[in-house]
């Protein structure tokens, strides 16, 4: 069973200003389709531990568009996975294909390679397959403007499932997760969430080694949420930070690291990931194998079966603020559906609640599905009219 440990260090200074890393290739900032600025929930009352876990359970939650859309027919999609070495990119692609499947489309999914070289060529593999539709998955338009603008000009309906839009825009549409959330705010819930969480088993005394990851531009949204929690709890504190990026997976440089942080900051009793492949490629078996298991509360971010019995078998990963990865890909389909229909492309309801070994994990071998359980699949197929 894992220790409440209890210290008196002081919460750290003033919140750092929130910075939106860029990929060096990328161009302004856009948005994600959602104008929406809605905040989310306010924190639960200082020192009240057990709310502040009640509510990392209870997350956000939503449902898929109900409004009815004619299927396009006779068309080929073209999926860009961002890297099928990290489930948090392959979860979503499947289910792209698994929903063009379903209503008769052809589809493929392009590997990606976890670099932004390998996003665009997937692209112009995509525009000389003759694709009617380009899906990408996590890809902001900064790192691959040059491909979206050759799609445009080919008359590809390009669609952005979890990344950020150019100014002006560049994808054909975009993929809003949770109505009233716009991108920053979605993926500031996924910081809190995780903060909650922490703050609920650690009995309000966090001392966090925090990972970031700054490929992406939700990545320092998620630590800035994730740390403006923490500042309103009065004994918790980041003790330490991390920064590891796509590059350390594919040298394998990922594990290394992170034990030498787990070294370096001896006093950390919590540990906040912000991808869930990460402990798959290596951090699982790094915090194992550290001897501080027992006395780490770690949480990570995205979700998927194989973390799923992570958790359940105590290797390494305790929670995780969990999304339905393979929906990503249906409202990615919806969205091109919408597009191609000349409807407006509605929110996805892609909710956000944590998953541990006590609350809400799913049965072994199954994909994640809320609590209470949301059918999107049926929902979705109920709606695509043929």
């Amino acid at each position: 069973m894992k220790q409440h440990i209890r210290r008196t260090r002081p919460v750290a200074g003033a919140l750092l200003a929130l910075t939106i890393a860029i990929m060096a290739t990328a161009c302004s900032t856009g948005s994600v389709g959602g104008d929406s600025d809605t905040p989310s929930a306010s924190a639960p009352a200082a020192g009240d531990s057990a709310a502040a876990l009640q509510a990392a359970y209870d997350g956000v939650v939503g449902a898929p568009p109900t409004e009815p859309v004619e299927v396009t027919p006779d068309i080929t999609a073209w999926v860009v996975s961002c890297g099928e070495q990290a489930s948090t990119c392959s979860a979503p692609a499947a289910g792209a294909v698994d929903a063009s499947e379903q209503i008769g489309w052809d589809a493929s999914i392009c590997d990606g390679q976890l670099n932004p070289t390998g996003w665009g060529d997937c692209i112009r593999q995509g525009i000389a397959a003759g694709a009617d539709v380009i899906i990408t998955i996590g890809q902001d338009c900064g790192a691959i403007n040059g491909a979206l603008q050759e799609a445009a000009t080919a008359g590809i309906t390009t669609v952005n499932v979890g990344g950020v839009d150019c100014s002006p825009s560049l994808y054909t549409v975009n993929v809003t997760m949770l109505d009233g959330f716009s991108y920053e705010a979605y993926w500031s819930k996924v910081g809190e969430l995780q903060a909650d969480w922490l703050i609920g088993k650690t009995d309000g005394a966090v001392k966090l080694l925090e990972v970031e990851f700054n490929d992406t531009q939700w990545g320092p949204i998620i630590t800035a949420a994730l740390e403006s929690r923490l500042a309103e709890c009065d004994d918790c504190s980041v003790v330490g930070t991390l920064q590891l990026s796509n590059a350390d997976v594919s040298t394998g440089a990922l594990s290394q690291k992170f034990s030498t942080a787990l070294l370096k900051y001896p006093e950390a009793n919590a540990v906040a990931i912000p991808i869930d492949g990460w402990f798959l490629a290596g951090l699982g078996q790094a915090i194992t194998a550290s001897d501080r298991s027992e006395s780490l509360y770690v949480v990570g971010n995205f979700g998927s079966i194989p973390n799923w019995e992570v958790i359940r078998s105590d290797g390494g990963q305790d929670a995780t603020v969990a999304s339905s990865a393979e929906w990503n890909g249906w409202a990615g389909v919806d969205a091109a559906l919408r597009s191609l229909a000349g409807q407006d492309v509605l929110p996805a309801g892609i909710g956000l609640q944590v998953v541990d070994a006590d609350m809400n994990l799913p049965a072994q071998g199954q994909p994640f599905v809320y609590t209470p359980a949301i059918d999107y699949q049926a929902d979705y197929l109920s709606v695509w009219t043929r």
